[in-house]
Protein backbone atom coordinates (compact mmCIF):
# COMPACT_ATOMS: atom_id res chain seq x y z
CA UNK A 1 0.00 0.00 0.00
CA UNK A 2 1.35 3.43 -0.95
CA UNK A 3 2.00 6.08 1.81
CA UNK A 4 -0.11 8.93 0.93
CA UNK A 5 -1.55 9.98 3.95
CA UNK A 6 -4.93 9.07 5.71
CA UNK A 7 -7.88 10.54 4.69
CA UNK A 8 -8.62 11.16 8.10
CA UNK A 9 -6.19 13.21 8.80
CA UNK A 10 -5.06 14.73 5.52
CA UNK A 11 -4.85 18.31 6.39
CA UNK A 12 -3.44 17.74 10.40
CA UNK A 13 -0.05 17.17 11.32
CA UNK A 14 0.84 14.36 13.09
CA UNK A 15 -0.22 14.73 16.91
CA UNK A 16 -2.41 17.78 15.51
CA UNK A 17 -5.72 18.45 16.71
CA UNK A 18 -8.86 17.59 14.97
CA UNK A 19 -12.27 19.14 16.64
CA UNK A 20 -15.64 17.44 17.27
CA UNK A 21 -17.27 18.83 14.05
CA UNK A 22 -14.34 17.18 11.69
CA UNK A 23 -15.36 13.62 13.25
CA UNK A 24 -18.18 14.09 13.51
CA UNK A 25 -18.66 15.12 9.33
CA UNK A 26 -15.81 11.68 8.73
CA UNK A 27 -17.94 9.37 10.58
CA UNK A 28 -21.18 10.59 8.37
CA UNK A 29 -19.29 10.36 4.96
CA UNK A 30 -18.26 7.05 6.32
CA UNK A 31 -21.29 5.57 7.21
CA UNK A 32 -23.15 6.97 4.09
CA UNK A 33 -20.39 5.29 1.71
CA UNK A 34 -20.17 1.87 3.56
CA UNK A 35 -24.14 1.56 4.49
CA UNK A 36 -25.98 3.55 1.27
CA UNK A 37 -29.41 2.54 2.70
CA UNK A 38 -28.53 3.62 6.21
CA UNK A 39 -31.60 5.44 7.21
CA UNK A 40 -29.76 8.12 10.04
CA UNK A 41 -26.20 8.43 8.97
CA UNK A 42 -25.88 11.62 11.05
CA UNK A 43 -27.30 10.39 14.60
CA UNK A 44 -25.09 7.22 13.93
CA UNK A 45 -22.49 9.18 13.92
CA UNK A 46 -23.33 11.27 17.19
CA UNK A 47 -23.88 8.25 19.01
CA UNK A 48 -20.39 6.70 17.86
CA UNK A 49 -18.69 10.15 18.71
CA UNK A 50 -20.88 9.79 22.30
CA UNK A 51 -19.57 6.76 23.30
CA UNK A 52 -16.02 6.32 22.29
CA UNK A 53 -15.21 10.88 22.19
CA UNK A 54 -13.54 11.09 18.87
CA UNK A 55 -13.50 9.36 15.09
CA UNK A 56 -9.97 7.93 15.57
CA UNK A 57 -11.64 5.97 19.04
CA UNK A 58 -14.72 4.58 17.19
CA UNK A 59 -12.45 3.26 14.15
CA UNK A 60 -10.20 1.83 16.90
CA UNK A 61 -13.02 0.26 18.63
CA UNK A 62 -13.60 -3.46 18.72
CA UNK A 63 -16.43 -4.80 16.77
CA UNK A 64 -18.43 -5.70 19.51
CA UNK A 65 -18.39 -2.69 20.63
CA UNK A 66 -19.54 -1.09 17.69
CA UNK A 67 -22.35 -3.68 17.08
CA UNK A 68 -23.87 -1.89 20.47
CA UNK A 69 -23.70 1.20 18.77
CA UNK A 70 -24.82 0.19 14.89
CA UNK A 71 -27.88 -1.74 16.25
CA UNK A 72 -29.52 -3.21 13.38
CA UNK A 73 -27.21 -2.01 10.58
CA UNK A 74 -24.96 -5.56 9.81
CA UNK A 75 -22.51 -3.57 7.34
CA UNK A 76 -21.22 -0.69 9.33
CA UNK A 77 -19.19 -2.22 12.03
CA UNK A 78 -17.08 -5.02 9.73
CA UNK A 79 -16.94 -2.08 7.17
CA UNK A 80 -15.89 0.08 9.93
CA UNK A 81 -13.10 -2.36 10.94
CA UNK A 82 -11.34 -2.95 7.65
CA UNK A 83 -11.31 0.68 6.95
CA UNK A 84 -9.93 0.99 10.35
CA UNK A 85 -6.81 -1.25 9.37
CA UNK A 86 -6.36 0.95 6.16
CA UNK A 87 -6.12 3.90 7.94
CA UNK A 88 -3.49 2.85 10.53
CA UNK A 89 -1.39 1.04 7.62
CA UNK A 90 -1.43 4.61 6.26
CA UNK A 91 -0.98 6.30 9.88
CA UNK A 92 1.96 3.48 10.23
CA UNK A 93 3.62 4.57 7.14
CA UNK A 94 3.58 8.12 7.89
CA UNK A 95 4.46 7.22 11.32
CA UNK A 96 7.90 5.77 9.13
CA UNK A 97 8.88 9.07 7.58
CA UNK A 98 9.06 10.98 10.69
CA UNK A 99 11.51 11.28 13.77
CA UNK A 100 9.08 9.11 16.17
CA UNK A 101 10.39 10.54 19.09
CA UNK A 102 9.60 14.08 18.41
CA UNK A 103 6.40 14.16 19.43
CA UNK A 104 4.80 12.29 21.90
CA UNK A 105 1.09 13.65 21.44
CA UNK A 106 1.07 11.69 17.98
CA UNK A 107 2.77 8.47 19.24
CA UNK A 108 -0.08 7.86 21.67
CA UNK A 109 -2.40 8.42 19.03
CA UNK A 110 -0.69 5.79 16.96
CA UNK A 111 -0.93 3.59 19.75
CA UNK A 112 -4.32 4.56 21.08
CA UNK A 113 -5.52 3.73 17.28
CA UNK A 114 -3.61 0.45 17.21
CA UNK A 115 -4.42 -1.25 20.71
CA UNK A 116 -6.94 1.03 22.54
CA UNK A 117 -10.08 -1.00 22.63
CA UNK A 118 -8.36 -4.35 22.24
CA UNK A 119 -10.45 -6.59 24.93
CA UNK A 120 -7.19 -8.36 25.67
CA UNK A 121 -3.49 -7.58 26.46
CA UNK A 122 -1.08 -6.92 23.89
CA UNK A 123 2.67 -5.90 23.87
CA UNK A 124 4.55 -3.96 21.22
CA UNK A 125 7.30 -2.55 20.47
CA UNK A 126 8.84 -0.19 17.80
CA UNK A 127 12.13 0.08 17.01
CA UNK A 128 13.68 2.66 15.69
CA UNK A 129 17.43 3.42 14.35
CA UNK A 130 19.04 5.87 15.03
CA UNK A 131 17.77 9.19 13.63
CA UNK A 132 14.74 7.74 15.95
CA UNK A 133 12.96 6.32 12.66
CA UNK A 134 10.57 3.69 12.81
CA UNK A 135 11.98 -0.14 11.43
CA UNK A 136 9.14 -1.84 12.97
CA UNK A 137 6.00 -2.03 14.78
CA UNK A 138 5.94 -5.26 16.09
CA UNK A 139 3.48 -7.36 18.22
CA UNK A 140 5.51 -9.38 20.73
CA UNK A 141 2.85 -11.06 22.95
CA UNK A 142 -0.63 -11.29 23.42
CA UNK A 143 -2.46 -12.76 26.93
CA UNK A 144 -5.59 -12.88 29.27
CA UNK A 145 -7.74 -9.77 29.23
CA UNK A 146 -4.75 -8.65 32.20
CA UNK A 147 -1.66 -10.34 31.19
CA UNK A 148 0.79 -10.81 27.81
CA UNK A 149 4.13 -12.58 28.13
CA UNK A 150 6.85 -10.90 27.53
CA UNK A 151 10.58 -12.11 26.45
CA UNK A 152 13.21 -9.62 26.80
CA UNK A 153 15.38 -11.95 24.91
CA UNK A 154 13.12 -12.25 21.84
CA UNK A 155 13.18 -8.45 21.83
CA UNK A 156 16.48 -8.11 21.76
CA UNK A 157 16.88 -11.00 19.37
CA UNK A 158 14.80 -8.51 17.10
CA UNK A 159 16.14 -5.74 17.51
CA UNK A 160 19.48 -6.80 16.75
CA UNK A 161 18.12 -7.96 13.71
CA UNK A 162 17.13 -4.93 13.08
CA UNK A 163 19.95 -3.01 13.59
CA UNK A 164 17.93 -1.32 16.09
CA UNK A 165 19.26 1.56 18.38
CA UNK A 166 16.21 3.06 20.58
CA UNK A 167 13.08 0.86 21.42
CA UNK A 168 9.93 2.22 22.47
CA UNK A 169 7.74 -0.15 24.33
CA UNK A 170 3.97 -0.25 24.79
CA UNK A 171 1.19 -2.63 26.00
CA UNK A 172 -2.65 -1.92 26.92
CA UNK A 173 -4.92 -2.71 29.75
CA UNK A 174 -8.34 -4.00 28.47
CA UNK A 175 -9.49 -2.71 31.98
CA UNK A 176 -9.04 0.81 30.84
CA UNK A 177 -6.71 1.91 33.62
CA UNK A 178 -3.55 3.36 32.15
CA UNK A 179 -1.24 3.52 35.43
CA UNK A 180 1.75 1.30 35.47
CA UNK A 181 1.71 -1.70 37.77
CA UNK A 182 4.90 -2.80 40.27
CA UNK A 183 4.91 -5.56 37.36
CA UNK A 184 5.19 -3.22 34.87
CA UNK A 185 8.13 -1.06 35.84
CA UNK A 186 10.07 -4.14 36.93
CA UNK A 187 9.56 -5.95 33.47
CA UNK A 188 10.86 -2.27 31.78
CA UNK A 189 13.86 -2.25 34.23
CA UNK A 190 14.42 -5.62 33.11
CA UNK A 191 14.52 -5.11 29.35
CA UNK A 192 16.44 -1.89 30.30
CA UNK A 193 19.06 -3.44 31.88
CA UNK A 194 19.66 -6.06 28.86
CA UNK A 195 19.23 -3.58 26.42
CA UNK A 196 21.69 -1.08 28.17
CA UNK A 197 24.16 -4.06 27.80
CA UNK A 198 23.62 -4.74 24.10
CA UNK A 199 23.59 -1.12 23.13
CA UNK A 200 20.10 -1.03 23.05
CA UNK A 201 18.18 1.95 24.43
CA UNK A 202 14.59 1.89 25.98
CA UNK A 203 13.45 5.37 25.18
CA UNK A 204 10.38 5.09 26.78
CA UNK A 205 7.19 2.39 27.72
CA UNK A 206 3.52 3.88 27.24
CA UNK A 207 0.39 2.14 28.67
CA UNK A 208 -2.49 2.44 27.05
CA UNK A 209 -6.03 2.68 28.72
CA UNK A 210 -9.33 3.49 27.07
CA UNK A 211 -8.72 6.75 26.05
CA UNK A 212 -5.50 7.48 28.29
CA UNK A 213 -2.07 6.77 28.33
CA UNK A 214 0.96 6.53 30.91
CA UNK A 215 4.04 7.65 29.89
CA UNK A 216 7.41 6.03 31.70
CA UNK A 217 9.93 9.00 30.50
CA UNK A 218 7.05 11.29 31.45
CA UNK A 219 6.84 9.96 34.86
CA UNK A 220 10.16 10.04 35.50
CA UNK A 221 10.22 5.65 35.59
CA UNK A 222 13.24 6.12 32.58
CA UNK A 223 15.61 8.37 32.63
Amino acid sequence: MSDSRPPASASVPLGGSISRAQDHALLHRLIRTLDTAHPAPDRLAANLLARFGSAGMALSAHVGGLDEVAGRSALVPPLLAVAREAALRLYRGRVRRTDVLSGRKGLEAYLQACMGHEVIEQFRVLFLDGQCHLLADDLMGTGTVNHSPVYPREIMRRALQLGAERLVLAHNHPAGRSEPSGADIEMTMRIAQIGKLMGVVVHDHIIVGNGRTHSFRAMGLIA
